[in-house]
């Protein structure tokens, strides 16, 4: 086995490049392989020829090592000889110009084309540009998907609402005719509601996307790093513990400089300084990967999910306004979950109603301004053993009966002028009640907090 001839220590290297392979200029004989590529390609072995697996779609070259190593600037196609599979990447030659390691990954074009190759997203590096294409290709088709739907929806019920209304003004029993005039309005004011979230949500799944490539670079190149540059450090500080060993008498001048820079602190200060770094770049690296898993609009069918992770993600979302800011204290938040079973949910859209439900509950408590301001979450499994509970309460200043009877309604709110559409809770009503067989509720006493509790089937009725 060849090693690779990077920086990077072999494990970080491999999990960077997964499809990766290398060859050397004997016969173009394989030394290398990365594990996902020789997984899902078992005729490829070390010690065979690469000509024996594969041929160059692009650029127009013979698959020679010299002539690979004239356009190792290009982009290379390589089509594999005993399959339909098409690995896209770059050639990088070895320092000592005997080896060459091709860096790339699978040609996707559509989720569709994973299973066929024995892959998942999983598979893929993090950095990967495919990753990302996948996830802004599958959030685009549900997008325009739903959109369809929801418009034929819209003008259907235009065409009903019309028909009713001249009805209405034909027919002698006003009174039965206003009651569907209203029904069918509602439909209508629901419908529209739904069209713009899926245009909201379509927007956030682009951007996630684009925030989870552009932060995933860097901080995988300060991760790749971190490891060498911490070792460094040490192979230093042990230098100069060697000199200090055998050379206990130095000049003035190094006296006088090791007491002007403190180099007793800087000995002690360093590697703390690396670990801190590397805590800051985990941090920024569970953010994304939490980033990704609120929006979860790869997954539009229907999974089995673990909804404290859904939870945990979306307060990570608000950790911002949870946090003392503008004169207004922090906002504690109590979790007591339980011991749930994976739930079979939509989760992008579960997600979403936990997003509604902790933003009202922020919003509340922002508005009163105290101390010991408190969001308690607590999930259950119900005696019956087919159903999990999850409550979310705050202890602002809670709501009238009025306000409770129709908080659910489209378009309703109690917030200012901008700062509230009337859409959240109802999507989140038809969320968890018309898409999961559900319940939602609310309990709220004026000055007292309020309680929302929300009710999920373990499983789904086809």
């Amino acid at each position: 086995m060849v090693s690779p001839a990077f920086s990077s220590p072999p494990l970080i290297f491999a999990k960077a490049f997964p499809f990766h392979l290398a060859f050397r200029r004997w016969e173009t004989e394989i030394v290398h392989l990365g594990d996902v590529l020789a997984r899902i390609c078992p005729e490829l072995s070390l010690g065979s020829s690469l000509k024996e697996h594969f041929r160059i779609e692009r650029p127009n070259v013979p698959l020679e090592f010299d002539a690979i190593r004239e356009q190792s600037r290009s982009i290379f196609l390589l089509e594999s000889l005993h399959s339909k599979m098409l690995l896209k990447g770059q050639m990088v030659v070895a320092e000592n110009q005997e080896v060459i390691f091709f860096l790339g990954s699978p040609w996707i074009a559509d989720l569709a084309d994973l299973a066929p190759l024995g892959l998942t997203i999983n598979d893929f590096a993090l950095h990967d540009r495919v990753v990302d294409l996948l996830f802004l290709l599958q959030a685009q088709k549900t997008a325009l998907a739903d959109a369809k739907k929801l418009t034929d929806k819209l003008t259907k019920q235009r065409a009903q609402l019309r028909s009713a209304l001249k009805e209405a003004e034909q027919a002698a029993n006003a009174m039965a005719q206003t009651q569907q005039l209203k029904k069918t309005l509602q439909e209508l004011q629901q419908t529209q509601a739904q069209l713009i979230q899926s245009a909201k949500m379509s927007s956030l799944g682009e951007l996630v996307a684009g925030v989870a490539h552009e932060i995933n670079n860097p901080v995988n190149f300060i991760l790749g790093n971190l490891d060498c540059a911490r070792d460094n450090i040490q192979q230093l500080l042990k230098l100069i513990e060697l000199y200090q060993k055998y050379n206990p008498d130095p000049e003035s001048e190094i006296l006088a400089y090791r007491d002007e820079i403190e180099f007793e602190f800087l000995d002690q200060d360093l590697p703390k300084l690396c670990s801190s770094m590397r805590v800051g770049a985990d941090r920024i690296r569970n953010i994304v990967v939490s980033l990704r898993n609120f929006s979860r609009l790869d997954e539009a069918e229907m999974k089995f999910v673990n909804i404290h992770e859904g939870l945990d993600s979306t307060l990570l979302i608000l950790q911002n306004r949870l946090t003392e800011n503008k004169g207004r204290p922090e906002i504690e938040v109590i979790k007591e979950y339980g011991e749930l079973p994976l739930i079979e949910c939509y989760p992008g859209q579960l997600n979403q109603v936990f997003l509604n439900l902790l933003g009202n509950a922020v919003d509340a408590l922002e508005s009163q301004k105290q101390e010991g301001s408190q969001i308690r979450i607590r999930t259950e499994l119900l005696p019956a053993g087919d159903r999990a509970r999850v409550l979310i309460s705050d202890n602002g200043p809670g709501f009238s009966k009025e306000v409770g009877d129709r908080m659910f309604d489209p378009f309703f709110t109690t917030k200012p002028v901008g700062q509230g559409t009337g859409l959240g809770l109802s999507i989140s009503y038809q969320i968890v009640v018309l898409k999961h067989q559900g319940l939602i509720r609310a309990i709220g006493v004026p000055g007292s907090g309020a309680e929302f509790c929300v009710e999920i089937p373990l499983r789904q009725k086809n």
